[in-house]
């Protein structure tokens, strides 16, 4: 078990920084300090807002600043303070702010907070003015010093600013495991990516981290009203936030390559500068000496459902828009090129990947057209290869979405016949904490379909009811201002569908009920809200969640994701930490029939811009493809 360390000095940390007024000396009259003074043993350095003169080696090289470290046998040998920094320039650094040249600049000591979120550490810089700072270079072709080789001690103490000490050095990690591919900003319109060269590792030997039940470490910490609600909700966990994470920057540096990595690779000799950015220290990589990349992983076909089986999955297709511009709304219209390539991509993923379900509930789908466009190429891809015609058919009602991603269903019509198809809720409202009282309640409203499963041996079809779900995203659930809306809003949303369930099961005691779909929800409390608790008739206690939920089901529903190794609890990867957003949820009466249950690895291991390469499968969401599988017979 992890132990859940505070940090030292994180209330200090907390603080909004407020930058006093500085009288600006001349150059030559600012004092020289070594790097190691200035950083200190503390996150805030005690010279913050001074102006000072400091010297050292550039080891990188960035677009707006540059990283220098004091050289080998010049340090103040003690283990707490760093002896690098990061110069911050602005614009592009002065054009001999190179790795290899000593240097000496001036500048004003600032402790820098990443995207001013309160929630971070800081970084401490040197901020330098072109025109106002001096800036010589004393030396050249300087050896660089020699990189801290990160330990496994360096992890031990499990807090968000362990690695303080090493802030603004060069640092290695010998063998490091990549656990999280890649990333990269994808455009819907063009089906293009632009990879952003950073992605997640441990050092090897490390068990994969996974997100954990509780509150996040350092909303915990800076919560305007933490110790009332720490009385208030005394067993609320936290979640210590998997600090021995290392998130890796191969991008950065000027005149660096972007590496694009996938989950499960392994990586040698890592070296480069210690910096610090969303949340996570950064390994920004040496241009030049990318580290060596051995293994890989390649998604593996799901097993075709036998004669007396059936297959239900839960699809995040990822902002999928199609190629017709609707003048009556505001929207993203892909090119013919780019829809006709995402369509091949996800119609082969369904045919030769996922085996193509009998139930496909899907999300983020922009329109009806796009689910009749994929059925179509499923249907002509599985012909072509010499299977039977599935015959899927497409169900989907516009909602309330801005984005105009929308839940719906692809349904073998082979095999199944859809006896009704309905949305749930599209005109349902909730007062938001301190805002409107008639607000939408569901973006994504639930999309329900009664299904007929024919069975050839007996004659008595099977019938289903299938719920297709997308709620509310996380976004700005511990925001100051609109996380009481965003906690109320996800919790109203699943008792929603909870009353709902409860309601149909009161009504019907043997109908077979699935709720599937991206619920952006974890399979435990997350401190916040207990979506899928709610769900299953489970909820936390009032003292242990911030916005509680009454228990609305009266028969217990079961979630899949339970059932299986902990090692494929996940269907998406966040921040470094893979976890489970994506569920399948059955009640009694479908569980009797359960088969198994599992996830297609085929996106969320893999690096973003595999989205763009056409003739590739994996890559054509960010979540894996959740898949149930049941007999006929009980």
């Amino acid at each position: 078990m992890k132990r859940h360390i505070l940090p030292k000095g994180i209330f200090r940390a907390a603080r909004i920084l407020f930058v006093a007024g500085f009288l600006c000396l001349p150059a030559a009259a600012q004092r020289e300090y070594p790097i190691a003074a200035i950083q200190g043993t503390a996150n805030f350095s005690t010279y913050q807002n001074q102006e000072v003169k400091v010297s050292g080696v550039v080891t990188a090289r960035l677009r707006n600043g540059f990283f220098i470290q004091t050289p080998d046998g010049q340090t103040d040998n003690d283990p707490k303070t760093s002896e690098g920094i990061y110069v911050f320039t602005r614009a592009e650094p002065p054009p001999d702010a190179v790795p290899g040249n000593a240097v000496t600049v001036s500048g004003r000591v600032t402790e820098f907070r990443p995207g001013n979120v309160v929630a971070t550490l800081t970084i401490t810089e040197i901020s330098y003015t072109q025109g106002r700072d001096f800036f010589a270079v004393t030396a050249k072709n300087v050896a660089l010093p020699k990189p801290v080789v990160l330990s496994p001690d360096d992890f031990e103490p499990n807090s968000v600013d362990q690695l303080e000490k090493y802030e603004g050095m060069r640092v290695a990690v010998t063998t490091m495991a990549v656990v999280a591919p890649t990333g990269g900003r994808v455009d819907a319109k063009t089906e293009t990516v632009e990879s952003d060269g950073t992605f997640f590792g441990v050092l090897k030997g490390y068990p994969r981290p996974f997100r954990e039940p509780g509150l996040e470490p350092l909303f915990f910490l800076t919560s305007p009203d933490r110790d009332k609600w720490k009385k208030d909700f005394p067993k609320i966990p936290i979640f210590d936030g998997n600090q021995e994470l290392i998130r890796v920057d191969t991008r950065s540096q000027i005149s660096s390559t972007p590496m694009n990595v996938m989950a499960g690779q392994e990586l040698k000799d890592v070296t480069g500068v210690l910096h610090y950015g969303f949340g996570r220290y950064t390994i920004v990589t040496d241009a030049g000496t990318p580290p060596s990349v051995a293994g890989g992983i390649r998604p593996l076909p799901l097993p075709p459902p036998t004669e007396r089986q059936f297959s239900i999955a839960a699809m995040n297709i990822e902002t999928f828009v199609d190629d017709e511009d609707d003048p009556n709304i505001r929207e993203d219209v892909a090119t013919k090129e780019a829809f006709e390539k995402r369509v091949k991509k996800v119609s082969r993923a369904i045919n030769e990947l996922a085996s193509r379900p009998d139930i496909i509930a899907v999300v983020e789908a922009e329109n009806l057209n796009v689910l009749r466009q994929l059925a179509k190429a499923v249907n002509a891809g599985a012909v072509a290869a010499g299977q039977p015609d599935p015959k899927y058919e497409a169900y989907l009602e516009e909602g309330n979405d801005g984005r105009s991603i929308d839940v719906g269903f692809l349904v073998k019509g082979s095999r199944v016949t859809v006896r009704s198809a309905k949305q749930l809720g599209k005109n349902e409202r909730f007062s938001e904490p301190g805002g409107r009282s008639d607000a939408i309640l569901h973006d994504r409203p639930p999309f329900v379909i009664e299904a007929e499963i024919r069975d050839e041996k007996t004659g008595t079809p099977f019938r289903v009811t299938v719920m297709s779900n997308h709620l509310k995203s996380l976004r700005g659930i511990t925001d100051e201002r609109d996380g009481p809306r965003v906690r109320a809003k996800r919790a109203l949303q699943a008792e929603y569908i909870a009353k709902w369930v409860n309601e149909r099961q009161k009504a019907d005691p043997n109908e077979r009920i699935v709720i599937a779909g991206d619920l952006n929800a974890f399979q435990f409390n997350d401190g916040l809200v207990d979506i899928i608790g709610t769900l299953t008739g489970k909820p936390t206690p009032k003292d242990a969640v911030l916005a509680s939920s009454p228990d609305l089901v009266e028969r217990d529903l079961i979630n899949l994701v339970g059932l299986i190794q902990t090692s494929q609890r996940y269907s998406y990867v966040f921040d470094g930490s893979a976890q489970s957003l994506d569920h399948i949820i059955i009640n009694e009466p479908m569980r009797k029939h359960l088969n198994g249950f599992g996830y297609l690895r085929v996106n969320a291991d893999f690096p973003k811009a595999f989205r763009a390469d056409g003739e590739r499968i994996e890559g054509f969401s960010d979540h894996d493809v959740a898949v149930a599988y049941f007999k006929l017979d009980q």
